[in-house]
């Protein structure tokens, strides 16, 4: 069963089951009373540090709890603070990052939606933290009733004096404003964020210097996105210790998780991080049909075999089966689904979305795309196989983001697990799910080598 609680946009459903920290509230707290989510304990974890803990001892508590950042590469969240702190500056800055990269992705959508306090209640602490005075929300133009709860819920704050000028009586000041973006997939880079929040094209940058040390405007910035800042206020309203009760070492607490696909309720779900992946799919009403594999990880996801669903879904272990966090959605696939057109469709997706500033992510998506291409229509080149491999590699050797190191995995992944799908495209022009037509198959004009499996899915 699932609900859409909390005033959410229609297309937002949240799913029963998992565990409830950050979703606890949905449905009881009003999204747009202050007084409701105060009700409930917010903006005690703001109070609690502001009024009983120094900077350090907050920063201590996070390190503490052992959280790492819920915007995919789960990069420890006390070392950014720490960072960010120890930068000299007279002027630092905290953006949240609701850029939604991956639009599929809808836990920070219906975080904003539903409990938009909690975002901004982790972003106040943040900022006391790492010692700034100024704090961004930004976010997807496309989400208009997040857009409006967001800056409701900052107006709400200011009129408390929970942010603005003297916090909570104190002479602390952290003044918060909202921008709105266009979406973009590269926008979930956070260098390409805070370039287009400083009026530049949209472009990833070289680092170092990082943001913590030169950021937005020359300043030290700390960007976070909206699911870790709900997570640091449950924290300093919890305990370090309770959050780290749940999940496993290195990966702990839970993750917000977008099911998709071929499951019997597509939604959002929260799970404690090292859950089975074969657990994820109960919990959206099943799958409608035999589970081929599954897509972990958004755009640059890798996929995950029926054998191998005893993977915990965490960092570390999905790394070790060649997908990874990500934006947080799992794609169900049944033995209908053609693994080489699903491969096909993420890449063309990178393709689509990359910003054109480096060569190998601009001109080699598109040429693993065309490569796809003449696979699908079964008049592959002699040498298109060692040019899926070669060129990912060269791809992730020269990466200036993230996300175009990523790109190729749902190809090489689906290479490594299904290769019989794809020699049988190539070579005969025939589907082995039955989910693809090609019209005329032209003769080979040399054999193809055999396709071997490559450890690159797990690299």
């Amino acid at each position: 069963m699932a609900t859409s609680g909390g005033g959410l946009s229609p297309e937002i459903r949240i799913l029963d089951g998992g565990e409830r920290r950050l979703l606890t509230d949905f449905g009881r707290v009003d999204p747009a009373d202050l007084d409701s989510y105060r009700a409930h304990g917010g903006y005690s974890a703001l109070e609690r540090a502001i009024r009983h803990l120094s900077p350090e001892a907050v920063i201590a508590e996070i390190e503490s709890a052992d959280l790492r950042g819920r915007g995919g590469a789960g990069f420890p969240t006390a070392r950014k603070w720490q960072a960010t702190r120890a930068a000299e500056s007279d002027r630092k800055i905290v953006v949240a990052n609701l850029m939604g990269a991956d639009p599929t992705s809808l836990g920070d959508r219906a975080l904003a939606e539903g409990n938009p306090h909690l975002i901004v209640e982790g972003l106040l602490v943040a900022a006391f933290a790492v010692g700034a005075s100024e704090a961004i929300i930004a976010v997807r133009r496309e989400w208009q009733l997040a857009v409006e709860r967001l800056r409701q819920a900052v107006e709400q704050t200011a009129a408390a004096h929970l942010s603005g000028y003297l916090v909570l009586g104190t002479d602390v000041t952290i003044q918060i404003s909202v921008e709105e973006g266009s979406g973009a997939y590269v926008a979930g880079e956070e260098t390409a964020l805070l370039a287009a929040l400083g009026g530049d094209r949209g472009m990833p940058v070289i680092r170092p210097p990082h943001p913590a040390t030169r950021g937005l405007w020359g300043v030290p910035t700390l960007v976070q996105n909206a699911e870790t800042l709900a997570h640091v206020a449950w924290i300093l309203a919890h305990s370090p210790d309770a959050f780290a009760s749940m999940g496993r070492e290195g990966n702990r607490g839970t993750k917000l998780v977008t099911m998709l696909g071929k499951v019997g309720q597509p939604g959002v779900v929260e799970v404690a991080l090292g859950t089975p992946l074969g657990e994820l799919v109960p919990l959206a009403g099943g799958a409608t049909g035999t589970v081929k594999a599954l897509f972990v990880g958004g755009p640059g996801a890798g996929a995950v075999g029926a054998a191998e669903l005893d993977t915990p879904y965490d960092y570390d272990s999905l790394a070790g089966v060649g997908a990874h966090i990500g934006s947080g959605t799992v794609l169900v696939t049944d033995a209908d689904t053609c693994m080489v057109d699903t491969a096909r469709f993420f890449l063309d997706f990178s393709a689509r979305e990359a910003c054109g500033k480096a060569v190998p992510c601009r001109i080699g998506t598109r040429r693993l795309v065309e490569a796809l291409d003449r696979i699908l229509a079964a008049t592959p080149r002699p040498d298109d196989f060692n040019l899926l491999r070669d060129l990912s590699r060269k791809m992730a050797d020269t990466a200036l983001c993230r996300l175009e190191a990523l790109a190729p995995r749902p190809m090489l992944t689906t290479l490594e697990r299904f290769p019989e799908e794809y020699r049988a495209h190539a070579e005969r022009g025939v589907c082995l799910a039955g989910a693809c037509r090609v019209e005329a198959v032209p003769p080979l004009v040399a054999p193809l080598p055999d396709v071997e499996p490559t450890s690159q899915a797990a690299g």
